[in-house]
């Protein structure tokens, strides 16, 4: 773990090295956050993703990541996902520059501590109460409560790991961030899965929609926000139309709904000026899932670096 801070502390150096370097090569159109303006930051013409990955290095990884955990009864777990977060966000390259990650398994470690302290508090409460019920009304209304705060409390976490992962990721040193809040969430979620419910299913798109509109709209480059432009209408023809076609083809074409979703959503999404666009189909989503599943399966697992390396190059 001192090693992994180490590394860290050396990866964080080199990072301000090469920001240095760029900043003196581009006359200086790499400046801190909070000074970046829209010319210095909107992208102009084709800004191709890729992912860059090798497979042998990533295996190497992957094997350290397990004995260790294994050494460790799991304690290294932080450590080695902010590790393999490192490799995957320095093999993404966006017009021949990498992205970054700055998290730390340290920071990891306590967020992971805090919420198995919070889920053992809430499960021994839960558990006394239980004990002590009598009645069935009463029994109905403590289950009700508690998966009500544990549908909170995920919630919480994934406003707080969209904050942390974004506040840790860096491309041309400007940094990513995500200003979305609990609150706006809780309302978004809430009333989206209770409309759910109520239409059986029919507003489930409508709340795709919204959340992505949020999602996206809070999250920044710099100082400038990503915006976002689809419409609810047009995400419920495609969602339609994928259900029964999904029901027809025994669950086959779930695989062209969810391209043709994610599609819809990246195409809509931009950043200034830039247009995000998404080639993702539904054909090669399936060909890339078989080919992961069978590589795994062919190899006993030891394959997964390979197939992780394959399927984020196709992704």
């Amino acid at each position: 773990m001192v090693e992994d801070e180490r590394e860290q502390t050396e990866f964080d150096e080199e990072l301000s090295r090469q920001e240095a370097l760029n900043t003196e090569k581009a006359g200086n159109a790499i400046v801190p956050d909070e000074k970046i303006t829209e010319e210095e930051t909107v992208l102009e013409g084709v800004c191709p993703l890729s992912f860059e990955g090798n497979g042998a290095e990533l295996f190497g990884i992957l094997m350290k990541n397990l004995l260790l955990n294994l050494l460790t009864l799991g304690i290294y777990y932080p450590w080695a996902k902010a590790k393999q977060l490192r490799y995957y966000y320095g093999s993404s390259r966006i017009h021949g520059s990498d992205l970054q990650f700055h998290g730390t398994g340290r920071e990891m470690f306590i967020g992971l501590t805090k919420a198995l302290v919070v889920l053992a508090v809430l499960n021994f409460i839960y558990e006394g109460i239980l004990a002590g019920i009598l009645s069935e009304s009463l029994l109905l209304l403590t289950v009700f409560l508690y998966l009500f705060i544990f549908f909170l409390l995920i919630l919480i976490a994934s406003v707080g790991a969209r904050r942390y992962r974004m506040s840790r990721t860096s491309w041309r040193g400007i940094r990513f961030r995500f200003l979305g809040t609990f609150k706006d969430t809780v309302i978004i979620v809430a009333k989206g899965w209770i409309l759910t419910v109520l239409s059986l299913g029919f507003y489930y798109p409508f709340y795709l929609n919204r959340f992505q509109d949020f999602w996206t709209k809070k999250t920044t480059f710099g100082n400038i926000a990503f915006s976002y432009d689809g419409l609810s209408r047009e995400v419920f023809r495609i969602w339609l139309k994928g259900m029964l076609l999904t029901i027809l083809t025994l669950g086959i074409y779930l695989f062209w709904l969810k391209a043709n979703l994610q599609r819809y959503f990246w195409s809509h999404s931009s950043f200034g000026e830039s247009r995000i666009i998404s080639k993702l189909y539904g054909g090669i989503l399936l060909k890339e899932t078989l080919i992961f599943l069978l590589i795994m399966i062919l190899t006993f697992g030891i394959g997964l670096a390979w197939a992780v390396v394959r399927y984020k190059k196709f992704y």
